[in-house]
């Protein structure tokens, strides 16, 4: 469920931000995403054509269909990234209408988009990556459900009304809502439906913010917040990529985990000094653009 949990935040913190100036301004938005997917770019596909020479760079289409991340052939798990981009281009439009629709309308439009869309995709998978403006158009509608979720519950404050309407005070708020989750997440096992990874989100979504946290705690996650993105795009090629045999021959989850978590977090930190170099300046003038 993190696709889901990733845009249902987007979608909340985007809505806030538009409900505060009229726009998200998502040109600029857009560029910063593709300086640090560019900065990842030149940071490990050069180390891909070194370890991996017959799969990288490939001709010159398939380089030009992943530096833009139309096609990603190079990391398949960055698929999200244009369809992503096409949801920050419409993110106004959509938040124009979330604003003047009622709850009802908003929610079943984005099951409706959500179901169809899901459904076209997985019957016609192997057709739509044929015609491949299709298969990112698809994805990107199946995007809208989980950002538009995001979206009510910042136009609603949904988070403060639940927190308000249950009242939980001491730590039995955490067992409560670790147990919660822990039947979540059970039951999610034995939901095989893929679809279903929505309601889970928001299941998680809810008992993260009803649990206390320390100041220590709070802290650890702004620092991950800084170093999301850059773990996202260069994860998988530790464990799936390059580095295969090394990550899973530590054998167990938790090991496998934290090792591929460890040279991600550092390569991260890494790449934020890249990025400071080649993009630092350009960054500083888009954050001034207003549209």
């Amino acid at each position: 469920m993190c696709v889901p949990l990733y845009l249902f935040l987007s979608g909340y913190g985007l809505y806030l931000l538009f409900h505060k100036n009229g726009s998200i301004f998502p040109i600029k938005r857009i560029l910063k995403l593709y300086f640090i997917f560019w900065t990842c770019f030149l940071v490990f596909i050069p180390l891909g054509c070194f370890l991996v020479p017959k799969f990288y760079p490939g001709d010159w289409i398939i380089f030009i269909e992943n530096v833009t991340a139309w096609k990603t052939s190079y990391n398949w798990e960055w698929w999200f990234i244009f369809p992503y981009i096409l949801l920050l281009l419409t993110s106004n439009i959509l938040f124009h209408c979330i604003s003047r629709w009622n709850f009802l309308t908003s929610f079943l439009f984005s099951c409706i988009v959500y179901v169809i869309s899901y459904l076209i995709i997985s019957l016609y998978k192997p057709q739509l990556v044929e015609y491949f403006a299709l298969y990112n158009f698809f994805e990107y509608l199946r995007m809208l459900c989980s950002f538009m979720w995001g979206a009510l519950f910042a136009k609603y404050d949904l988070f403060y009304k639940i927190k308000n309407t249950i009242k939980l005070k001491g730590q039995w708020t955490n067992v409560l809502m670790l147990f919660i989750l822990a039947c979540a997440f059970f039951l999610r096992v034995l939901i095989s439906n893929h679809a279903a990874s929505v309601l889970f989100m928001i299941v998680f979504a809810c008992c993260f913010y009803m649990m206390k946290k320390s100041r220590n705690i709070e802290n650890f996650f702004m620092l991950m917040g800084k170093h999301s993105t850059n773990i996202w795009l260069v994860h998988t090629f530790f464990c799936y990529y390059y580095f295969h045999d090394f990550i899973y021959g530590f054998k167990y989850p938790i090991l496998i985990y934290i090792v591929t978590f460890g040279f991600s977090f550092i390569s991260s930190v890494v790449i934020n000094k890249i990025y400071h170099l080649l993009f630092g300046k350009m960054d500083s003038y888009i954050l001034q653009l207003k549209k």
